[in-house]
């Protein structure tokens, strides 16, 4: 990401104490999402001013397309998710390592840029297990039959560490 471009600015100097609400759309590249994101990605930022910090919380919605585990079919997952940051204007405020969530404003630049805050929330919101979904009875709702090569009761997995263990008689 260039250093010098902010994707998603938000200007803090000048800005009455109060409530604010500012929206972005930016393309996913520009904050190096990866090529599965496929929609551009909405933000909406509710920024609330005093006179020592500044808190906002960012709401972020866009869509990513996966391959489904079981049927390989492109699965477009929605990605709904929000945080909250707090910027301190104050120097005397100590803020320790563990406080990722709260920063402290450069005065000689008054934009801040949430692209790699943005970027961060929306790839933890991908589940590890990209399925087209299950019904009620948790059956899947894949269109096509799991491919044989796929499917873990066609080819269990077989652990030879487990061999000798599966050989110890446990009922003596």
């Amino acid at each position: 990401m260039n250093a010098q471009h902010k994707n998603i600015p938000v200007r803090l100097a000048g800005l009455d104490d109060g409530l604010h609400t500012f929206h972005f759309t930016v393309d996913p590249a520009e904050i190096e999402l990866p090529p599965e994101f496929d929609r551009s990605v909405e933000v909406r930022v509710d920024l609330d001013k005093t006179h020592q910090q500044t808190a906002l919380h960012t709401f972020v919605n866009t869509t990513a397309v996966y391959p489904c585990d079981r049927c390989l079919r492109p699965v477009a997952l929605a990605v709904e998710t929000d945080f909250r940051l707090l910027y301190v204007h104050d120097n005397s405020a100590e803020i320790g390592e563990s406080d990722e969530d709260i920063r402290r404003i450069d005065v000689n630049h008054p934009v801040i840029d949430l692209s790699s805050d943005v970027r961060d929330a929306a790839l933890v919101q991908i589940p590890m297990r990209r399925i087209c979904g299950e019904d009620e009875e948790g059956e899947p709702l894949c269109r096509d039959a799991i491919p044989p090569e796929r499917d873990a009761d066609e080819h269990p997995r077989v652990d030879p560490r487990w061999d000798k263990l599966r050989s110890v008689n446990f009922d003596q």
